[in-house]
């Protein structure tokens, strides 16, 4: 067994020990044959050396209301510990576990006007809440569970309870963080399953060689000559390799004014971008009022967040990618970006975005969409998969420090840039990394001058779509 989960006999524990099948105890053994150290409490040291869940440093900050509102913030999250006297629609506790929601607990409330409580709505138990199906959640509890696993990943947590309150307006606000949870006999028995199940996926991984199949689906505006957004929608249609991608209004109306490139994945960084470019013709063929511009980015036009969003299957989705990914790929990034790129964040571009897909990968949606070039795209494609296919030797973290997060939010290249040279070091280190050096060069060339890229620029004179010099051959070229 790969897990060992270290505690220091916290009241409620006790309920999960006598559940639990992996080995754990007060103190660590001289000889430790455990991949990973689960931290229950935050009154044990930590080993650097090991892989860990639920560090002492993250559940120490965490236990500073101030400090943990003002890094929920940072994230686009609201939260307040004082919750008297606030009047809210729903809540929610929310057991969490290694970016899974275990379960939803429910408390309605009834918000009216007036001295007296509508017939139609029961009065709830006293301080009661009720387990919900997964199955059949509402709308406002799947985005409680979202906020739940969004919340405790931004406090650098790996598992606790998060108590969520639903205000009139649909606003959600963190309430309440249990690092260390108060456990029921039914926490203790969903907390108990979750580790059990981690385990198996850790020991899973370690088993099977993993190797990644990168896919992605990048988006891009229409702009016409006055600088007005064209939809996609008028063009192409939701689905297929070329499609259109919607926005929600806050009067939750969808509409489609996002272009969308779905390539075929591939487990070679120049196959993928060769059918990036089909994608490109394709849309090409499609939108045929070539008066248009074609720009991506951030937000190269006001109001309108793009994504460059990457697929990965074949590898494990857990904590330690995500985390891999948000300190190799997308804090170097941001040293390319241009002054509009960060108005996405942090709504969009939190850290540690991510959506498990159908097909059982899962879709990394932390960048902006890098379709600005052929150099910057294949740059991404090779950093990426080099990222997946070997995390585990990457242990550099510069975004544990809160003004690293501060600077990532701000697009402060100034403080990011000096951290470039130790995080390229371990990429340079890498056994596959020659394979990918043609491409990496180019990229880190342009991370080390800042150079930022033109949101502001169509993308097909670049990539030599027309009517730019139309290409047919499936080459990619720079």
């Amino acid at each position: 067994m790969r897990v060992w989960l270290l505690h220091s006999n916290e009241p409620t524990l006790p309920l999960l020990l006598d559940r639990l099948q992996v080995p754990n105890g007060t103190r660590l053994p001289v000889q430790l044959e455990s991949t990973c150290i689960i931290h229950w409490g935050c009154f044990q040291p930590q080993r650097q050396e090991q892989l860990t869940l639920q560090p002492v440093k993250s559940q120490l900050r965490a236990a500073k209301p101030e400090k943990a509102s003002a890094l929920l913030k940072l994230h686009g999250i609201q939260s307040n510990w004082k919750s008297e006297g606030q009047r809210f629609s729903y809540e929610y506790r929310i057991p969490v576990f290694h970016l899974q929601a275990l379960s939803v607990f429910q408390k309605q409330s009834a918000v009216f006007y007036g001295t007296q409580l509508p017939p139609s709505l029961p009065k709830s138990e006293e301080g009661g809440f009720e387990e919900l199906s997964i199955e059949t959640l509402s709308y406002h509890a799947v985005r409680s569970k979202r906020e739940a696993v969004k919340a405790l990943y931004a406090l650098g947590l790996d598992y606790g309870v998060v108590h969520i309150g639903v205000r009139p307006g649909g606003e959600l606000v963190v309430l309440e963080i249990q690092a260390a949870p108060q456990l029921t006999e039914r926490l203790a028995e969903l907390f108990a399953d979750a580790i059990h199940q981690f385990a198996e996926e850790l020991d899973a991984s370690y088993i099977g060689k993993e190797v990644a199949l990168l896919g992605a689906d990048p988006e891009f505006l229409l702009r016409d000559m006055r600088g007005k957004v064209t939809f996609a929608s008028k063009f192409l249609t939701k689905d297929g390799p070329v499609g259109c991608d919607a926005i929600v209004l806050p009067s939750f109306r969808k509409i489609y004014p996002l272009a969308e490139l779905r390539p075929e994945p591939s487990v070679e960084v120049d196959q993928l971008a060769n059918q990036l470019y089909r994608t490109m013709q394709m849309a090409s063929r499609r939108i045929t009022d070539d008066t248009l511009e074609w720009v991506a980015g951030g937000m190269p036009v006001q109001g309108f967040p793009l994504g460059g969003h990457l697929h990965f299957s074949g590898v494990w989705l857990n904590v330690e990618l995500l985390r891999t990914l948000d300190n190799y790929l997308a804090l170097p990034l941001t040293l390319i970006e241009a002054p509009t790129t960060g108005r996405r964040k942090p709504k969009y571009g939190f850290l540690g975005d991510y959506r498990k897909q159908r097909h059982g990968g899962f879709e990394y949606r932390v960048l902006p969409s890098w379709l600005i070039s052929p150099k910057v795209t294949k740059g991404v494609f090779a950093l990426a998969k080099l990222i997946a296919d070997h995390y585990r030797l990457l242990p550099s973290r510069p975004l544990q420090d809160v003004s690293v997060q501060e600077a990532y939010y701000t697009g402060d290249k100034l403080a990011i840039r000096p951290l470039l040279p130790a995080l390229w070091n371990d990429l340079v280190r890498l056994p596959t990394y020659r394979k990918y050096e043609r491409w990496l060069v180019p990229l880190k060339a342009m991370l080390l001058k800042m150079d930022a890229w033109d949101e502001q620029q169509d993308i097909r004179r670049k990539w030599q779509i027309g009517p730019y010099h139309r290409k047919e051959e499936s080459s990619v070229h720079s």
